[in-house]
């Protein structure tokens, strides 16, 4: 028995615990990754269960809710999941319009999507267990607290979908992601718009603002890596006056949300044994937009199905695929979004800044040189 299974047995008295349900592919989270390994997996025969700490899937919101077109090509997307659809983002450096770029995507409903794709799960086979709580994981499987109840379920595959704090990385003894710290809120937009902005400034160390337009709404927010320095809240503040000074929104705030970006890259090790990471417990958003949803579901597909290959092989050696098959995908649009956020954090208190910018936003084609 290995030192966290002992600790665990002293603290909680895990053989006496009742055990809730066996599984062959248990999955913690059910976000778009989550649930796209979900419906993956019991697509491939094979019985699954999907833990999740919240009472209602998809809330609170903790996105900015823009994705490509291309995302449709990995899952369907309901009408009622789409907000609008936007042409692309202009970009401004200091307040200065300097690009626009065509990128056709979507404004998602988060609250409307989410819980799509759990029932699409659920539709397929899966088993969904809401306020159910991680607590951690071990060799007997997931001890999880079921509304103040401890119990175990036992896996023989175990998936970590639940954000940056996972107990599935802990388990596999995954060092601390790099993470940049957002905070949103959703206003009222004085006039709709096909086109989402981006907005880089000094005084948002490592990341930019945005306002993505939601038809007569619009998410406006601001991402800052703490580790060069600056205030989150501040900033917020700040770039919530200069657009209603602007005329582009309303003062009243009707949501407000935030949270962790991983902006590192993908974590060094997203499988061990019988352990799998996925989304934003494995680090899939890229280093400097942190956009994260396509990504996501694209890896929680390959895990599922080389999940339910495993269990059906009996042959554990099948997940070390994983890996290799995400990276073949991703990697190299992720190996140079790693780069230049190291360009950028390397060069941050020395560089001109719109240079920097250019050479650190895919806007422009000075980041896509060497």
């Amino acid at each position: 028995m290995c030192a966290q299974s002992l600790k665990m047995k002293e603290e909680f008295g895990i053989d006496a615990l009742p055990i809730l349900a066996k599984s062959d592919v248990v999955i913690i989270g059910a976000g778009p990754a989550g649930s796209s390994a979900a419906a993956a997996a019991a697509a491939g025969g094979v019985s699954v269960l999907m833990l999740d700490k919240k009472e209602q899937i998809g809330l609170p919101v903790q996105c900015a809710e823009y994705v490509p077109l291309s995302l449709a090509e990995e899952v369907p997307i309901p009408v009622a999941c789409i907000a609008q659809r936007v042409e692309g983002f202009i970009t401004y450096i200091q307040r200065e319009q300097v690009a626009q770029t065509r990128a056709p995507g979507y404004i998602l409903n988060r609250d409307v999507f989410d819980p799509y794709l759990a029932e699409r799960a659920v539709q397929s086979g899966v088993k969904l267990l809401t306020r159910a709580q991680a607590v951690a994981v071990t060799n007997l499987g997931v001890l999880i607290n079921n509304q103040g109840e401890l119990s175990m379920v036992k896996a023989g595959i175990i998936i970590g979908s639940e954000g940056p704090k996972s107990v599935v990385a802990q388990a596999i003894r995954c060092p601390p992601q790099h993470l940049a710290y957002a905070k949103q809120i959703t206003v009222k937009l004085r006039k709709r718009s096909q086109w989402a902005q981006i907005y880089f400034s000094p005084s948002i160390p490592g990341g930019y603002a945005w306002l993505f337009p939601k038809n007569d709404l619009a998410n406006v927010g601001v991402s800052i890596d703490l580790s060069l320095g600056g205030s989150v809240a501040t900033a917020l503040t700040e770039f919530q006056q200069y657009l209603v000074e602007e005329g582009v929104i309303g003062e009243e705030v009707i949501r407000t949300t935030g949270g962790a970006i991983p902006i590192g890259g993908p974590r060094l090790r997203m499988q061990q044994k019988n352990l799998m990471l996925i989304g934003d417990a494995a680090g899939h958003t890229h280093p400097i937009s942190g956009e994260g949803i396509f990504p996501a579901i694209v890896a929680g597909k390959i895990a599922g199905s080389l999940a339910a290959e495993s269990i059906r092989s009996g042959d554990l050696n099948v997940l070390t695929r994983y890996s290799e098959d995400y990276l073949k995908r991703f990697g190299e649009f992720i190996k140079r979004g790693f780069e230049k956020k190291i360009e950028y954090n390397d060069n941050w208190e020395k560089a001109n800044f719109s240079v920097l910018v250019r050479r650190t936003w895919f806007a422009f084609p000075e980041y896509f040189e060497s």
